[in-house]
């Protein structure tokens, strides 16, 4: 009875610390409305419509950014959980990134997007978006947190967009035909308020099912927390759009700022909660060590093969950190007769936009990969996790057939997948895709925009530099079709094929020969008849030498595949 009762008193303690945040909250929430509805003559203002739009589109494309990194991280981690929850919160954040995408891009005194730009739209595609967002968050609420299903994740990303597409043709094409939740000149209608508050009592309930499961699990995951107070912000977000009467006013402002801070929230709780949980476990298996250390002179005799135990734990822990920031790069090779293969991989922050990979396709052929996403860090890692999951070798057909794809045909189909996405811009990714076959020794590749050549070290030392070229993967499908050759060499026994990225030999702008594409063909010369992995060393070793104390611009990675003399 007495530890129960501790229990509860630790509890309640915890709910108290946790949740005092969303009192004041709720609290100054509650004050500001109330300060505004009295004060209304005073403080209402409707803003220049340059001003509005300006920061409209700052606070909305923070969100939709927030948004698709939540459906890029929670679909990637579906693969390897399978859990239903991280599938329907993964499509439920797409659909809304993309509903927000159309608002934004819809809003009054924008440009034409597909239609005229009008407030109707622009609150039509809003709502879409909140119910979307409240039902969705709902139904991941009510899904049970281990519930599995197949792994078909590709059925669930195309029918989100199915839907979002199908929302998109309606509201710009339609609209007449859909009862109208905003009148120019005289505001809201009384079906866009009774929505509004739809989407608040939808929230409310998930915010309390989110409560009860933190309850539930001894208040142990903190990402509840964040989500419950990201609810709350919706909530306040909501009641401040059933109070505008201008698209351009203070409480449709207030709207986007409440709504930005709860996209925050949702986004530490779905993304950062998740990277960060590796190094929480570090930190628990560090602070059972420290209890092993501080005892040592009475336990040595005891706890010295725990001890042992808990620092391998520490290590696979920090390892583990370390591959989930790095996007789960390959460090093993398939086992390919009469090939050896070598990499090696180096980001310049925690994580990387360098990419590769080596994999059987069928019993003659192998699939060599390797690409830039422009920049570094965790940006350049999201867009490599898209990359990495949204890139097609071949079609395996029910019956067992199976049809490999060539490399220009996955480099065209990845680039048509690209362009269907609300990247920005200016991001872009260059990649080279090749085939080697073991039987006839053709190596077949192309090149999206790759700025490095691959290289052939023959076997008699002479170093043989290839073409590569094409266009990147980047948004200019509405304006270019770019056109991908395949290009086929012939390797002989003891021919190595050397791929790099740029970083490797751009390591000081201000001295761009240091470490050429020449001097690396001639540096290469000289590492005739050795092994695939002492070439990466060599290069990595050589490169290490060139950099001494200066910092790393960019990743840099080396793959080397080696064609066996003795053939096995």
């Amino acid at each position: 009875m007495g530890a129960n009762v501790n229990i509860m008193v630790q509890l309640a303690l915890k709910l108290k610390k946790e949740f005092t945040g969303i009192v004041y909250i709720i609290s100054v929430s509650v004050i500001l409305f109330v300060v505004l509805a009295w004060c209304d003559d005073f403080f209402y203002t409707i803003f220049p419509s340059n001003f509005f739009l300006t920061w409209h589109i700052f606070l909305e494309l923070s969100s939709i950014v927030m948004s698709f990194t939540v459906f890029a991280v929670t679909f990637y981690t579906f693969e390897e959980t399978n859990r239903l929850r991280s599938v329907v919160i993964a499509c439920t954040f797409l659909a809304v990134s993309l509903l927000d995408l159309f608002h934004t891009l819809s809003y009054k005194g924008m440009p034409v997007f597909l239609t005229e730009s009008s407030a109707e739209k622009a609150t039509s595609f809003w709502v879409l978006a909140r119910l979307t967002m409240s039902f969705g968050m709902l139904a991941s609420s009510l899904v049970p947190v281990d519930r599995k299903v197949r792994s078909r994740e590709g059925l669930w990303v195309l029918a989100t967009v199915a839907y979002s597409i199908f929302l998109l043709l309606v509201v710009n094409y339609h609209i007449d035909d859909l009862p109208p939740l905003y009148v120019e000149g005289k505001g809201l209608t009384p079906l866009k308020v009774y929505l509004e508050y739809l989407t608040v009592f939808t929230q409310l309930v998930t915010a309390v099912i989110f409560l009860v499961a933190y309850i539930n699990g001894g208040c142990k995951d903190k990402g509840y927390v964040l989500i419950i107070k990201g609810l709350v912000f919706s909530v306040f977000s909501a009641m401040a759009f059933t109070q505008y009467t201008d698209v351009y006013d203070t409480y449709n402002f207030l709207g986007h700022i409440y709504k930005i801070i709860a996209y925050y929230l949702l986004f530490r709780a779905l993304f950062v909660q998740n990277v960060q949980k590796p190094y929480q476990e570090l930190r628990n298996a560090e602070s059972q060590l420290s209890v092993y250390i501080n005892n040592l002179e009475q336990l040595v005799a005891q706890r010295t093969a725990e001890i042992t135990a808990a620092n391998q734990n520490l290590m696979k822990n920090l390892e583990y950190a370390r591959n989930i920031l790095l996007a789960l790069l390959p460090t093993t090779f398939p086992s390919v007769k009469g090939l050896k293969f070598a990499a090696r991989y180096m980001p310049c922050e925690n994580v990387g936009g360098d990419f590769y990979n080596i994999f059987k396709l069928d019993d003659e052929r192998v699939g060599i990969l390797i690409g830039d996403v422009a920049g570094h860090g965790v940006s350049a890692a999201m867009i490599n996790v898209f990359i990495n999951q949204n890139i097609n070798f071949k079609k395996v057909y029910d019956d067992g057939r199976q049809k490999v794809f060539t490399p220009r045909g996955v480099l065209m189909n990845c680039y048509h997948t690209y362009n269907e996405m609300p990247f920005p811009d200016e991001i872009y990714v260059v990649m080279l895709y090749g085939i080697y076959n073991v039987v006839t020794r053709k190596f077949t590749y192309a090149s999206a925009g790759m700025n490095t050549n691959p290289l052939i070290i023959r076997a008699d030392g002479q170093v043989e530099v290839l073409q590569a070229d094409g266009f990147p993967i980047c948004k200019f499908a509405p304006y270019f079709k770019p056109f991908y050759k395949n290009t086929t060499v012939h390797l002989e026994p003891g021919d190595s094929l050397v791929f790099y990225t740029d970083g490797l030999i751009e390591i000081d702008p201000a001295q761009p020969e240091l470490f050429s594409q020449d001097k690396l063909v001639e540096f290469l010369k000289g590492l005739k008849g050795v092994s695939a992995q002492e070439i990466c060393d060599e290069i990595i070793d050589a490169y290490h030498t060139l950099l001494g104390d200066k910092r790393m611009l960019d990743d840099v990675t080396v793959l080397v595949v080696k064609v066996c003399k003795d053939d096995i």
